[in-house]
Order: C-alpha cells, then structure tokens, then sequence
C-alpha cells in the first residue's frame, strides 16, 4: 500500500507538471502542431516496432540454440516489455519480469529465459552507457560551456567503473547463491527468505552466456543499432511534425532523452520528466517548447496506440491461463473424491 501511494504521488507530481508546462507554453500551439502533421504521425508505429525488433534481434542471439522462439515472437515480447515499463508504475523492471514469464511459456527454460533478460538488460545498460556519452560529445556542437559538460560527462564516467563491476559479478561470480544465502540468514533458520527455484542453475546460465564473447558483441552491435534507429525515429517525427531538425540533434535528443528517463525510473512513465528534458534539450539545438512538447505528445501517444492493445492481449492470456489452471484443479480434485 505504502508503494503504491508513493508511487500515485510521483504519478500526480509528473502529470501536474506536464499540465503546467502544456499551459505555460500554450496549448493551443501545440495542440495546432499535432493538427497540422494529421494522420501521417500514424508512420512512426511500424518505424518503432522497426526500432523495437533490432533490439529483438539482440535478444535473439543471446538465447541460441533450437529453442528460442522466431523473431516475430520476441518482437512482441519486446514490445510489451517496453509498454509494460513505460504504462504502468513498474519502476521499469516489471516488463522484465514479464518477458520472463512468458518467455518460459513457449518452451524456453525459465533458467535460461531469466539469464538471457539478465544478460541483455546489463548489454542495454553498456550500450546506452556509450549512446549517451555520445548525447553529451555532441554538445559541443551548440554549446562552448565547458563547465556544463564537466557537469554531466563526470558522473558518466563515474558511472563506468559501476557497469564494468555488474559485469564481473554476473559473469564471474556466482551472485544469485550469495544473494541466496544472505536471504537464509536474514530470514533465520526456517529459511522464510529465499529466491524461487535453484539459483545455482540460474548462475550457471548467466556465466554461461557471459562465456560467448562474440555472442555478446554482436548482441550489444544490434543493441546500439537500435539506439541509433531510435535518434531516426525522432529525426522522422520532426520531419512529420513539418519542421526538420538535423540527424546529430535526432541523436543528442534522443541520447539524453532516453539516460532523463532512465534517470527518473521512479516516475510512472517519467511523466513531465521527460517533457521538461525535451524542453530544455530541445532549447539547445534550436527546437522551440511548443515544438518540444508536441513531440513529447507524439511519443506519448505513440505508446499509448501500441501499448494499450499488447497490455490487453496480455491481460486476456493470463486471464485464460488462470481459468484453464482454475478448470485443471477443480477437475482434478472432483476425480479424488
């Protein structure tokens, strides 16, 4: 309850501020941008599921093997990953935790459907790690502040040695048994904490995944592609939107719009975060507010138009999977009596 109200209070926060910034930079001229593109906005939903399958592809390497699900399949999952993270107050990791799940469910081993998420969540962060440091480089193409560079490429770079330890820690050393055994001794004797399933196999998969050294280049090259299709994707919406920018500010805009809102993780939907970053970004390549925030609506509604039917095609397969699990037992325990 207490995460939920606190989650609700970050919701409420964000969306007073969105308001706010809608009016103070006037709605109507922005509510007139959207108008002026029309239906041609409509573009951007095949372009991002574009994007969203070359990240598909990265996932894909990393599973190998005869049992991993067909591209089309992951591109879903993909998808609802993304649109469980940014429609719902999930902190971003609930989709994660989905695309497990379901991963599993079409034949993957859950060991290996956890170790691949893993995997591929500590290449994103690698990735975009770099995508950003190339957000703050291309500054200096608009601004000479130095100091304000220092400002943001310090803590990146600080950041580095942080990324570089995960990664030693989930290819080295065996942490879900260490987390294990923390949680028996927090939970006493009766063992009332402890992970699900073994995690000694889990460690196994991910060490093992971590020993394919070409495999995890070419999932972490798919990976940046996706990020730079990303910055096209932006460099098309403003193209849309009837006033074009250049592809080096698609990129900052897109770089450091993307590190805003993984910043802000604890915001449902970064909601006014992400507004207020492409205001301020936007100032810096030229990209007025009103502008700025009718793009920030084009992505809110991008997400909206595809996320809301995967989230209820969701909803609909769990749904089925509870009554058809409901039906086994009920079934099952009338043949006992």
């Amino acid at each position: 309850m207490r995460r939920t109200l606190v989650s609700f209070l970050f919701l409420l926060l964000g969306l007073s501020f969105l308001v706010f910034l809608i009016w103070k930079e006037g709605a109507e001229g922005i509510f007139a941008l959207l108008q002026h593109a029309g239906w041609p906005l409509l573009w951007l939903l095949p372009v991002h599921v574009v994007v969203i399958g070359l990240d598909a592809v990265s996932w894909r390497w990393l599973l190998g093997g005869q049992e991993r699900p067909c591209l089309f399949k992951l591109t879903c999952l993909a998808l609802l990953r993304e649109a469980i993270n940014a429609l719902l107050p999930v902190a971003r990791i609930g989709g994660e935790l989905v695309g497990v799940r379901l991963l599993s469910q079409m034949g993957v081993s859950p060991y290996r459907a956890a170790a691949s998420v893993l995997v591929e969540v500590s290449l994103t962060l690698l990735s975009q790690f770099f995508f950003t440091v190339l957000g703050v480089l291309l500054l200096l193409m608009w601004i000479s502040d130095l100091q304000v560079l220092k400002l943001l490429l310090i803590p990146l770079l600080l950041s580095l040695p942080i990324l570089l330890l995960i990664f030693w820690l989930l290819g080295r050393a065996n942490i879900f048994q260490s987390l294990q055994r923390l949680l028996f001794c927090l939970g006493g004797e009766q063992g009332l904490l402890r992970l699900p399933g073994d995690p000694a196999l889990l460690d196994q998969e991910v060490q093992r995944l971590y020993a394919r050294r070409w495999q995890l280049l070419i999932a972490n090259a798919w990976q940046l592609a996706s990020l730079f299709a990303g910055a096209l994707e932006v460099w098309l919406s403003f193209r849309l939107l009837h006033h074009p920018i250049s592809l080096t500010a698609a990129v900052l805009l897109e770089s450091l719009g993307q590190a805003l809102r993984n910043v802000s993780f604890f915001i449902p939907a970064s909601l006014g975060v992400q507004e207020g970053g492409f205001v301020l970004f936007g100032a810096i390549v030229g990209v007025g507010p009103e502008l700025a925030l009718a793009y920030s609506l084009v992505r809110r509604f991008r997400e909206l138009l595809l996320g809301i039917p995967l989230l209820l095609s969701w909803y609909l397969w769990e749904g089925k999977l509870a009554i058809t699990a409901w039906q086994g037992r009920r079934v099952s325990g009338g043949s006992r009596i």
